[in-house]
């Protein structure tokens, strides 16, 4: 392994910049251009991935599916110190991506432990993992960016309901939080507005469902009091992106345990007391993953009772994207070793494949 100590490991690999694709008449033959656009990462893949890669109907998915392989086959040579070609990546029994050496490695030590998790969302791939320790410490991660699906979002609410929308998810969440996405408050600062909301200020921001409106609220600052109009268009904003806040912690947490959102538990956990991470200050471009805020101070309960065992963190990436990251250790003696840190974005050809091409 790289360095024996404890550590956990946190990539960014942007695929909207790579492998660039001509536009075509059938979206197929743009997949099928990735034969050589992309035939230096495509030879560091098995015959099997490499078709996995190729299967997909839209050439962005196969290329989120490129990096992902490529990022879980860094990550154990990297630290399982083995070469490229032998680092190859198993699955568990509930469909979770592993690394199961073909026979004792020393370098590894008996007792050392090793975990990853991967996720990809609108051309953003991220993987964590958890190196070093003697003892499992599970991971998972879930990426999502808040305005990719914003047109049809948008649509349904103007015509349903912001409370109508969040109800087509309700399957996936509990009650507790489907109530905390709907009413949940909103406070001044989030809508970019200084002072304090007064009287029924809070639940009509809290009860805006619609776009296209304003709401008349008064609001304090200092000993001084006034009515503010705030536009709904900002509220609804909010809400959209606490709830796809809330939507990949679920997710990172799910991943961790190695199951799925059809897990027959999902109901009974309770991830609350959610904010989003504030997108960092400044002028961001679309392409700018430049990381924002960082959220951790949530409660998860599981079956009405808290859970103590499990970290989390939410962080802010770019205008539109968050990432998120849960990490599980089993001995509570390594779970102060069990930290999240910054997120590091790779570079294709210095971190991945030049790496891998002089360690076949």
């Amino acid at each position: 392994m790289e360095n024996n100590s404890p550590k956990i490991i946190q990539w960014i690999l942007d695929t909207r910049p790579l492998w660039p694709v001509p536009a075509k008449e059938k979206k197929q033959d743009e997949v099928a251009e990735l034969k050589t656009v992309a035939s230096r990462a495509l030879a560091l893949l098995s015959d099997s991935e490499q078709a996995s890669v190729l299967k997909y109907y839209h050439v962005r998915d196969a290329k989120m599916s490129l990096a992902s392989h490529l990022l879980k086959h860094l990550v154990i040579s990297k630290y399982c110190n083995v070469p490229w070609s032998k680092a190859m990546v198993s699955r568990t029994s509930n469909g979770k991506p592993c690394y199961v050496p073909p026979a004792k490695i020393p370098s590894m030590g008996s007792h050392v432990m090793f975990d990853f998790n991967v996720s990809h969302q609108a051309g953003i791939v991220s993987l964590i993992a958890a190196v070093g320790f003697k003892n499992q410490v599970d991971t998972g991660t879930d990426v999502v960016c808040v305005n990719e699906r914003e047109s049809r979002d948008s649509e349904y609410i103007q015509k349903s309901g912001f409370f109508d929308w969040v109800d087509i998810h309700g399957e996936v969440f509990s009650e507790s939080e489907i109530s905390f996405m709907k009413l949940g408050p909103i406070l001044p600062s989030d809508l970019g507005i200084e002072g304090e909301f007064m009287g029924y200020g809070k639940d009509r921001i809290s009860r805006c469902q619609r776009r296209g409106g304003e709401v008349a609220v008064n609001v304090k600052r200092g000993d001084h009091e006034e009515e503010v109009n705030v536009k709904t268009s900002k509220v609804i904003d909010v809400k959209m992106r606490r709830f796809y806040a809330m939507w990949c912690l679920r997710e990172s947490f799910v991943k961790m345990t190695g199951e799925a959102l059809l897990a027959p538990w999902l109901k009974e956990l309770e991830i609350l007391d959610v904010q989003a991470p504030t997108v960092k200050e400044g002028h961001l471009t679309k392409e700018s993953l430049e990381q924002g805020g960082v959220q951790h101070e949530f409660r998860i309960i599981f079956k009405g009772k808290p859970v103590t065992d499990v970290r989390m963190e939410l962080s802010a990436l770019g205008e539109a994207f968050m990432v998120g990251g849960a990490l599980r250790a089993r001995d509570p003696d390594e779970r102060n070793a069990a930290v999240m840190g910054s997120w590091q974005e790779l570079d294709l050809e210095e971190d991945i494949l030049k790496p891998a091409e002089s360690n076949p």
